[in-house]
């Protein structure tokens, strides 16, 4: 029998099921194209046989003006769209943890709002002995939502109920995931059931020599070693490309950039789902879910930023990086 998952992970899984779904709701609205006028881009046609005659030469005048980009105000329509999207994201996750009237002055903080602000809200929870559900945007939610990127933004999710360890989700355009010290859970779309982590997911066959890395360490002097990172791809945000390429597809390394303690719930999900952490420090050792929850606790009650780290299916690769990267100065990096 499955253990029964706790108030914290359920928290947590709530929340970045309704994100998961609002995100790619509010992307499917934008699969058409209405931005674009496009008689703005289309040669007009020959009305005679000289006019004819002078399009197949390519004697057609130039044009007074370049064709539109897109319609008057798109920059301002984008910005809206974007805003929206992430008000609808909160509002739903909201909706439902209103429902759950058996957790008593459940807090939902986040994603608008000073970081250090919803810190000190998180701290007041935890004096009161109150539960709390922490969002944080990480990425660019309007890059996602004009490229269709799913690497380009994430939701991070922090959940903690009275007694309990603090839990962590990530949500996704396509997935999401969630953990505590002690277990795993994946989200089964379309079907909305939660699939509880077995040693075999974390075994899948990967592609040798993938990498992800902060986008920082592409000005860096010094050569990667091209065993481990034929293929790099440098991101803006880490989070939401583990979250995706490493947890979600079959990447088998990468560098967590780091950052702010609410954008890190990342980092305790992989570990859960049976990655290797380790610091990206040439002796950093090999960090445990617990140890991880721990780290995420501690930055919390310090409003510290986490440090960077190496994530890995293979523990030896990611000792690998560790130590080459380690060696390197800070300022290369």
């Amino acid at each position: 029998m499955q253990p029964t998952p706790t108030i914290s992970v359920e928290l947590a899984r709530s929340a970045a099921e309704e994100a998961v779904r609002a995100i790619a709701g509010k992307s499917s609205h934008l699969a058409r194209d209405l931005d674009v006028d496009q008689s703005r881009h289309v040669l007009p046609q020959p009305k005679s046989p000289a006019d004819k005659l002078a399009l197949l030469r390519d004697q057609v005048p130039a044009r007074s003006a370049r064709p539109a980009a897109g319609i008057p105000r798109a920059r301002a329509f984008w910005q809206d769209t974007t805003e929206g999207t992430l008000g609808d994201i909160a509002s739903e996750v909201r909706r439902t943890l209103g429902k759950r009237t058996d957790r008593g002055s459940l807090e939902v903080i986040g994603p608008y709002g000073n970081p250090a602000r919803r810190l000190e809200q998180i701290s007041v929870c935890i004096a009161e002995n109150r539960p709390f559900v922490s969002m944080a945007l990480c990425g660019s939610l309007q890059d996602l939502l004009v490229t269709s990127q799913p690497w380009a933004a994430s939701l991070s999710i922090l959940a903690k109920a009275p007694g309990e360890p603090i839990a962590a989700a990530v949500a996704s355009a396509r997935q999401a995931m969630a953990a505590d010290c002690s277990d795993a859970y994946r989200l089964l779309l379309p079907e909305g059931d939660w699939q509880r982590r077995s040693g075999e997911e974390t075994s899948r066959s990967v592609a040798p020599g993938y990498i992800i890395l902060p986008k920082e360490f592409s000005t860096r002097a010094v050569r990667l070693p091209e065993g481990l990172c034929a293929h790099t791809d440098f991101v803006e945000d880490t989070a939401s490309a583990i979250t995706e390429a490493l947890i979600g597809g079959h990447v088998p390394l990468a560098v967590h950039h780091g950052g702010h303690v609410l954008e890190s719930a990342v980092v305790l999900v992989a570990a859960a789902h049976g990655f290797f952490v380790r610091p990206l420090t040439e002796g950093g050792a090999l960090l445990k879910p617990w140890q991880c929850t721990g780290l995420l606790s501690s930055a919390l009650a310090e409003g510290a930023d986490i440090p960077e780290l190496v994530l890995g299916r293979s523990e030896i690769n990611a000792k690998e990086l560790c130590q080459y990267l380690g060696r390197v100065p800070l300022a290369a990096r």
